[in-house]
């Protein structure tokens, strides 16, 4: 009888989506709330909070620049392990998530930061009002929503209470799969032009689209300007230009035929380079961990590896994560987006 009652409460669950993120996210957050926030970087206190500051700047704040009095707000914050560095650098810090558990956690961890405050999410932003905010931003959790309509809201929202000229930056899955079957761990997947139309009728420009069919396809919009809307005096944007040579010269260290005819294609949209990179997979991924991982750094990067990448996608690879997931990080990293498409203004 226990075991009817809890597949009847599951197939409830996934009739009301909301619900089916609060349960399973409560659920983890009270069996391991570090592991599934930042798995790979959970082994200890001082590496997970440690990761949110090394994220915040090589991740959610590339290409952005925030000024001292800006009021931001994560989406999926966890237990705030973005939202306490952000709070040293903003007026305002605010983290929201859809279970209650993980934000309670995030009130202790951070009381000391007086800037910072938490609120549980009901898939709407309803904590904040019209344009009362300059940074919006997610990463990590849109890969987790089992419904595009779930993360709709989470786009519009932040097109409600940004500022005219705010900014919101979020990562989704793109990685193309079968769109059957997501849940709250494997969750709904963008293709680019998806993407790009949702966030315009949101109300965007969007700025920078980067990491096309990897597992982190990162979106940077800039709201529009309306009238009767404040902007923003809080935020600004890098823009980036692809450089040829630097894509062409990837491609060569891929090994990749027609180089030039490769780089119009990725230049043009049609190629990503994770596309390009998929033969590189198939060829090298039955090396051992090490060795993959060291020749991932010279072919994607072109450079030897350094000590704490190589022991991380290492031992993640021995520890069973896919291959593909060092050549998805390698490839939508900041520093390949430097490489690739230096910046051309701000």
């Amino acid at each position: 009888m226990r075991e009817i009652l809890k597949a009847a409460r599951r197939r409830i669950l996934r009739l009301a989506p909301r619900l089916w993120m609060r349960s399973d996210w409560n659920r983890r957050a009270r069996d391991d709330a570090q592991f599934f926030i930042a798995c790979g970087h959970s082994g200890t206190d001082a590496t997970f909070w440690e990761s949110g500051r090394r994220d915040l700047e090589d991740l959610i704040l590339h290409d952005v620049d925030l000024e001292p009095q800006a009021r931001a707000l994560e989406i999926g914050c966890g237990l705030g392990r973005l939202v306490r560095p952000l709070s040293e650098r903003v007026e305002k810090a605010f983290g929201v998530d859809i279970s209650g558990q993980m934000v309670e956690r995030a009130r202790r961890a951070l009381q000391d930061r007086g800037n910072a405050e938490f609120f549980v999410t009901n898939g709407r932003l309803s904590s904040f009002r019209d344009a009362s905010l300059d940074f919006v931003y997610s990463f990590i959790v849109f890969q987790h929503v089992p419904t595009k309509k779930a993360v709709s809201v989470y786009i519009r929202e932040a097109a409600r209470v940004l500022k005219g000229r705010g900014l919101f930056r979020f990562q989704v899955d793109g990685r193309p799969r079968k769109r059957s079957g997501p849940d709250t761990w494997l969750g709904v997947w963008y293709d680019s032009a998806e993407l790009l139309a949702e966030v315009s009728a949101a109300g965007f420009e969007p700025i920078s689209l980067w990491g096309e069919h990897t597992h982190y396809l990162w979106m940077t919009a800039l709201r529009r300007s309306e009238p009767g809307r404040p902007d923003s005096a809080a935020v600004r944007v890098r823009r980036r230009a692809w450089r040829r040579e630097e894509v062409e010269a990837l491609i060569c260290r891929l090994g990749v035929d027609g180089a030039a005819e490769a780089a119009e294609a990725v230049l043009a949209g049609r190629k990503s380079p994770r596309q390009l990179a998929q033969p590189f997979l198939e060829q090298y991924g039955e090396e051992e961990p090490e060795a993959f991982v060291r020749r991932s750094y010279r072919v994607l990067l072109g450079r030897e590896a350094d000590a704490g990448g190589l022991s991380f996608y290492a031992k993640e690879i021995a520890g069973g994560i896919p291959r593909s997931n060092t050549v998805d990080c390698l490839l939508a990293s900041s520093e390949m987006e430097e490489r690739l498409r230096p910046e051309t203004t701000r």
